[in-house]
């Protein structure tokens, strides 16, 4: 990576890196971070160990950074930094300095703690990128600030722990840390609680303890298994089966999901190819519907079990389709080219709208259980379930009920007119296999 002293090329803003006054600027290094800027926060660190008042350490980032440049291009993306760079130098003193950590990354090294506070300064450093402004033929462009200040005063603080602790809070939005004492024990436990988790996902998935339960549902009409739901189960190293639901988010942060996804899809179509008359859904991941990798998986598989594909429903959940409807969309139409269904699972829980939905084109939705449990005693609820109903019958749509536990249910569901319906009323999930004579 080039240092911060070389030349660049013309600015349409009309800046070089000599706008930037050079007691500021501090160079970048070949790999991780710059050497000067190690070097210069150290050196605040030592006057803290002794007895000397210290500094902050601020990185600001810009969140759109790789956004701006898939659209607008490298030079675009460039001269924004070194705009955003040269208004960030104003504010610093003599004694302070500036540093392009990563091409999206810039720290501020400040010998004092300024006035109005650590908090304050931060404030301003957020409004003054937020308000920046880039004018480009396509029209302003404007970028996400994330800002981490850290209060050097804690002479506990090693040089390891201040490049820790602002890597973690750039990721988690902390914002502003003082010292050591701002990570509590609790979040030391959460943090380890979650790996923990982590590593036990993680050698369920080496050692194959992932299963498969599956709950029947009901076709309304005529009290028949229209299909089932396979639903992910983990067995304990003491060989208790135990669901997996709650993991699910622990996998996703920790980058589990896909390899979690891509097993169940071979367990669910291995379980299709079995049995000829068997039609099963089964959940992926928000993530997943992102995964081009998963989609090209899915398209061998069914190449290579042609017969499975009319059998298959995927389930995708509403949280999907607000992350980003465009990308959701084209993966439902994926899905649906290779002769599978799509089912929208959790309708009405983020009151995803009618005209999404339509947009969408999935082939069921499931009626979130939120609105079913109490459907008998809440008026609002029976409104709410017969508005959906009449939409997705006035759009050929499926609709299933979830959580349905009790008889009373059942029938004011039938009555309100939904098609099918899921819940411990007609039976719970089991490993058991009624559709195979071996189990």
């Amino acid at each position: 990576m080039p240092t911060m002293t070389q030349p660049t090329p013309p600015s349409s803003l009309g800046l070089d890196r000599q706008a930037i006054p050079q007691g500021l600027l501090l160079g970048q290094g070949q790999a991780g971070y710059p050497p000067e800027f190690l070097d210069a926060l150290d050196v605040l660190l030592r006057r803290s160990h002794h007895g000397t008042p210290a500094g902050a350490l601020i990185i600001v980032g810009i969140e759109n950074l790789a956004m701006i440049m898939s659209g607008y291009g490298p030079a675009v993306s460039e001269d924004i930094c070194l705009a955003i760079m040269e208004r960030l130098a104003a504010l610093l003193s003599p004694a302070d300095r500036i540093c392009r950590l990563h091409k999206d990354q810039f720290a501020l090294l400040l010998a004092e703690m300024p006035e109005g506070g650590l908090s304050s300064l931060t404030c301003r450093l957020s409004e003054l990128v937020q308000q920046f402004g880039y004018q480009s033929e396509f029209g302003s462009l404007h970028v996400l600030p994330a800002i981490v200040s850290i209060d050097l005063a804690d002479p506990r603080l090693s040089l390891e722990d201040v490049l820790d602790k602002s890597f973690i809070a750039l990721r988690t939005g902390h914002g502003v840390i003082q010292g050591l004492s701002e990570e509590t024990a609790q979040d030391s436990a959460n943090s380890r609680q979650e790996m923990g988790l982590a590593n036990y996902l993680g050698r369920a998935l080496l050692e194959q303890r992932l299963r498969l339960a599956y709950q029947p549902i009901i076709e309304s009409k005529t009290g028949r298994v229209a299909h089932y739901e396979a639903l992910l189960r983990i067995v304990g190293a003491d060989g208790k089966i135990s669901s997996a639901g709650t993991l699910i988010p622990v996998a996703e942060r920790m980058g589990l999901i896909n390899l979690i996804d891509e097993q169940v899809l071979d367990m669910v179509i291995a379980e299709l190819a079995r049995a000829p008359e068997l039609v099963l859904a089964f959940n992926v991941s928000n993530l997943t519907t992102s995964n081009r990798q998963w989609l090209a998986q899915l398209k061998q598989r069914l190449r290579e079990h042609p017969d499975v594909a009319e059998r298959l429903i995927v389930e995708i959940t509403e949280t999907a389709v607000h992350r980003d409807l465009k990308k959701t969309a084209y993966f439902v139409a994926a899905v649906q080219s290779m002769g599978a269904q799509v089912a929208l699972d959790d309708f009405g829980s983020g009151y995803t709208s009618f005209r999404q939905l339509k947009s969408l084109s999935v082939d069921m939705v499931k009626i979130d259980g939120v609105f079913v449990r109490d459907l008998v005693d809440n008026n609002d609820n029976r409104l709410f379930v017969k508005t959906m109903l009449d939409f997705t019958n006035g759009f050929g749509l499926k609709a299933v009920a979830e959580f349905v536990e009790t008889g009373e249910i059942a029938k004011m569901l039938m009555e309100l007119g939904v098609e099918y319906m899921q819940g411990y009323y007609f039976g719970k999930p089991e490993n058991h296999r009624s559709w195979l004579k071996e189990s």
